[in-house]
């Protein structure tokens, strides 16, 4: 049990007490037995809440575990008994208005629940029953059990090696590149299990006779830096030729220097495995000696900061998985040629399609049928397609149990999986599992559903933050993969392919999620008995399937489930459902109803409802009945004016579509309105309704604007000039201001355009339309909050736009055009330009000329290209070799007055030459930027 689970356990319980002694306070109609009996729930629980507390530091095995569970679960059940009971805004118990007398079974279901009390405080396991996960996971989760890394050893497999042959062929060439007499640090970065020690170990046996002494040390190993660092000085004395300088005294005589002085002499190569902490890379920078008579130290990590740290950009090594030529490779030569049959092959698809080309993965899943076949079939190449594919459907399940040849993959899953900061980013993780796998997710979808579930710091509206630091741990522990980067953010993401079936499992053994996936519900042997999961997804499945894995299931009970997800599949009938609080029907069909919006809006407790991509045309005025939604979505939807009634929520934040205003929105609606995010809303002429929303909904800070066809340009002036004397005028100043505005037209960015002007407070502004021009620059010069800024098919001149490097605070300028690319013919940065800038991108079929000259973008770190041919001007005799290479193979000139340059991105269908010649002038770049394509486009999402 991780203490995490505990603290986010007794949060819970204590936020259902808060809410049972508000309700005696604030229900008229709680007395007598049924103010007793609550009074007897709130006690009771309190006691067993500080009994389960006090003993967490004494007992983590499997009963204390479970009475964990039962806690959440029984808190669970008294919140839902409280709201089914005392419904939101009525007088008294729901039944008392037919005119029935509840008490009696509100007493009794008192008596129940202080019964079940005292059952979790004495609660003990049943002899041979399961509590909790299958014990060989447990026993590798519990902290004082942990398992010997598994990377201490290198994966001594010859198909290990035969995979990474081109990574060992680069990084060799990484390795012996001339680069004068500096030590020179590269680092490995990958997720767990990709091979970057086998990589490692491979390069390290193969140069280790051309150094005076190496060292091989496991970080992850030594907690203490002074241990590790007195284990590369032994290493390194130990391996000193006896040329060297160490060979004149025994060891006894050289232990009592430093690590720095020793080498201070010596060409080394050093590998330090599985660096975790960021103070091993100070460590680095402090005792090796810069000066190093070209020395080399690898580093392997699966963390991106540590990578960075150590080493300069075009020296850390990302370590891709393997592609699927590559995976069968791998897989075949380890479960033997002689099973490769066409029957075989495609029987195992499914296999090598889910280890996502992870090499320990396809290496563990091989020697398992390997030995399955020889054992059942007493004869090599005895594998069956049965046995191929009832290990596709249970691989996931093997995986998290870890038995046999399933235990090293298991301890790199769950390696990554407890070293998670705390329990809030666990159950990010699990909540994962609920998309459907092989499609990207929406990381903007995802953020916020995980606000709606609560998973971070209570779940308030205003935390986005906070759910966006979980999905960049993700990311920079390897975990979560970017599969789409739009505007200098992560639009969609995917959980590697073996991670995700992992944590499916995971999640579904802990009862964290139902999930049924193509008719079939995903197994969930071995969990603890009694306890009802509370959120399902529905995954690619017929309604005759759903209906079939949902009666037939044990603890899946639509009554109590507070999320559901449905991903290509029929509606459930949600009148079963009565506790929701997070309801997905993206892409859906057969929403257009009026029972089924009717059913939609009996949901009272619902926070976040995404209708994106179904059929509905209009939205049921009882969606006013919805007084806790937090969140609704219905973009690429038919509905084209959202009720008033949606307005008039009262904690409504945020709003996506493409809609108009209904008409009628007062001044007083609008002061009343919680949003923040309006995002799409269609203007139309003389649009009061509108205007009042900008005006006096003082928490509104996201606007996207559409124009709508019939919209004139006479009433613009009155809502769009922040110069004219109207109120309107705060919401482009001061601290009321808008903070992201967004533009979606021509005639609508014009004017904009054309009163824009300091003082102004909005920090990012995304215009998308045909420009005349830009402000002047004097008055960009005063633009001191604008941070952000894109600007899409302008149709204005390069020269026009080169202009903006004026702007004294802009950190992100993005410039895109379609059709034929950018007007004119250079885009000239000079110096003192773009002060702020941090990272500049240009997206078009061409590149046009970039000139960048010196003192200009002092702080750009990113640089995108994102143009698939760049333009390629005849060279100029007299210049520089770097600079002529540059500009007559890249269309770029002056790259190296870059001072702080980390990141050069180009665009997916770049040609190999040309990122060949940006890697080349990468390494003799001062800051030694990485260089790489953006990653490929999808299709499908989530």
């Amino acid at each position: 049990m991780i203490g995490g689970e505990v603290i986010q356990a007794v949060t819970f319980a204590n936020s259902v007490l808060s809410k049972v002694a508000d309700l005696i306070t604030r229900e008229k109609s709680v007395k007598g037995a049924v103010k007793r009996g609550l009074n007897d729930i709130k006690l009771d629980m309190k006691l067993v809440i500080a009994e389960i507390d006090s003993n967490e530091k004494n007992h983590q095995g499997a009963t204390h575990e479970s009475k964990v569970v039962l806690l959440k679960e029984l808190a669970y059940d008294i919140e839902d008994f409280i709201d089914r009971t005392w419904v939101p805004g009525a007088s008294g118990p729901l039944r008392s208005v037919i005119g029935l007398d509840p008490r009696p079974e509100i007493v009794q279901r008192i008596e129940h629940f202080k019964g079940s009390i005292q059952k979790v405080r004495t609660w003990q396991p049943d002899a041979g029953s399961s509590n909790g996960e299958d014990s060989a996971a447990t026993r590798s989760s519990c902290p004082s059990a942990t398992p010997p890394n598994p990377y201490s050893q290198d994966l001594d497999h010859e198909d290990t090696f035969r995979s990474i042959c081109r990574h060992r062929c680069e990084l060799g060439m990484l390795l012996s590149a001339a680069e004068g007499q500096e030590l020179k640090v590269i680092s490995i970065v990958g997720c767990r299990g990709v091979g970057k020690t086998s990589l490692a170990r491979a390069v390290y046996d193969d140069c280790r006779d051309k150094y005076d002494c190496v060292a091989w040390v496991i970080a992850s190993e030594y907690p203490n830096l002074e241990d590790l660092l007195a284990k590369l000085l032994k290493e390194a004395q130990r391996t000193a030729k006896p040329t060297s300088t160490a060979a004149q005294g025994s060891i006894s005589d050289t232990e009592q220097t430093s690590l720095r002085n020793f080498l201070s002499d010596k060409r080394y190569f050093v590998v330090i495995d599985d660096v975790d902490r960021l103070e091993v890379c100070q460590a680095i920078k402090r005792e090796f000696p810069k000066d190093g008579h070209s020395s080399r130290i690898i580093v392997t990590t699966s963390m991106h900061s540590i990578a960075a740290e150590c080493s300069s950009g075009s020296h850390v090594y990302t370590m891709q998985c393997l592609d699927k030529d590559e995976s069968e490779e791998v897989f075949w030569g380890s479960v033997g040629q002689e099973n490769q049959t066409p029957a075989l092959r495609r029987a195992s698809e499914g296999i090598i399609k889910k280890c996502g080309g992870l090499p320990l993965a396809l290496i563990s899943v091989a020697n398992y049928l390997r030995r399955r076949g020889q054992t059942e079939n007493h004869v090599a190449g005895g594998l069956t397609t049965e046995h191929c594919k009832s290990t596709a459907c249970t691989l996931g399940d093997k995986i998290l149990k870890g038995h046999d040849e399933f235990l090293e993959i298991n301890r790199a899953l769950l390696q990554c999986y407890n070293n998670l900061p705390d329990h809030d980013h666990q159950s990010c993780l699990l909540y994962a599992s609920v998309f459907p796998r092989g499609r990207p997710i929406n990381s903007k979808v995802l953020l916020r559903r995980w606000m709606s579930e609560e998973f971070a710091a209570h779940g308030t509206v205003s935390n986005e933050e906070s759910v966006k630091s979980c999905l960049e741990a993700f990311i920079e522990r390897c975990i979560v993969e970017p599969v789409e980067i739009k505007n200098a953010r992560v639009a969609r993401c995917k959980v590697h392919s073996i991670m995700l079936e992992f944590i499916i499992h995971k999640a579904v053994s802990k009862k964290f999620v139902a999930l049924v996936d193509k008719d079939e519900l995903v197994s969930n042997n071995g969990t603890i008995t009694n306890v009802r999961v509370r959120r399902l997804s529905v995954q690619d499945s017929t309604k005759e399937g759903v209906d079939d894995a949902v009666c037939s299931a044990r603890g899946i009970d639509l009554s109590v489930v507070r999320s559901l997800t449905i991903f290509g599949s029929p509606l459930l009938d949600l009148q079963d459902c009565e506790l929701l609080r997070v309801l997905d029907l993206e892409g859906c069909k057969g929403v257009n109803n009026d029972t089924v919006l009717k059913a939609i809006c009996k949901q009272r407790f619902l926070k976040y409802l995404s209708l994106r991509g179904t059929d509905v045309d209009h939205l049921h005025q009882k969606i006013k009945h919805l007084v806790h939604l937090e969140t609704l979505d219905i973009r690429d939807t038919l509905v084209e004016v959202v009720p008033i009634e949606v307005i008039r929520l009262p904690l409504l934040a945020h709003l996506f579509g493409r809609f108009e205003l209904p008409h009628g929105i007062k001044e007083e609606i609008s002061k009343q309105s919680k949003l923040q995010t309006l995002a799409g809303v269609v203007v139309t002429e003389a649009d009061k309704s509108f205007e009042n929303i900008i005006l006096h909904a003082r928490k509104l800070r996201k606007v996207k604007i559409c124009q709508a066809t019939s919209y004139s340009s006479n009433s613009r002036n009155r809502w769009m000039n922040p110069r004219s004397n109207s109120p309107l005028k705060e919401r482009f100043t001061g601290s009321k201001a808008l903070q992201i505005l967004s533009i979606d037209s021509s005639d609508l960015a014009k004017e904009f355009i054309r009163f824009l002007q300091a003082p102004c407070a909005i920090t990012s502004i995304k215009l998308r339309g045909q420009l005349d021009r830009l402000p002047a620059t004097p008055a960009l010069r005063e633009l001191c909050d604008l941070n952000r800024l894109l600007l899409i098919s302008t149709g204005l001149s390069i020269e026009d736009l080169s202009a903006l490097q004026s702007l004294p605070c802009l950190e992100y300028l993005k410039l895109a055009e379609d059709g034929h690319g950018f007007r004119g013919r250079s885009f000239v940065v000079k110096s003192g330009g773009f002060p702020s800038l941090r990272r500049l991108c240009f997206e078009a079929p061409r590149l046009p000329q970039v000139k960048i000259e010196q003192g200009s973008m002092k702080s750009l770190t990113i640089l995108d290209l994102l143009c698939p041919d760049p333009v390629i001007p005849e060279p100029r005799l007299g210049r520089p070799w770097c600079f002529l290479q540059l500009e007559t193979r890249l269309g770029v000139e002056g790259v190296s007055y870059l001072e702080n340059l980390k990141e050069v991105i180009l665009h997916h269908s770049m040609r190999e030459s040309e990122v060949q010649a940006w890697k080349e002038e990468a390494i003799r770049h001062n800051k030694k930027p990485s260089v790489k394509r953006q990653p490929q486009p999808t299709i499908h999402a989530a």
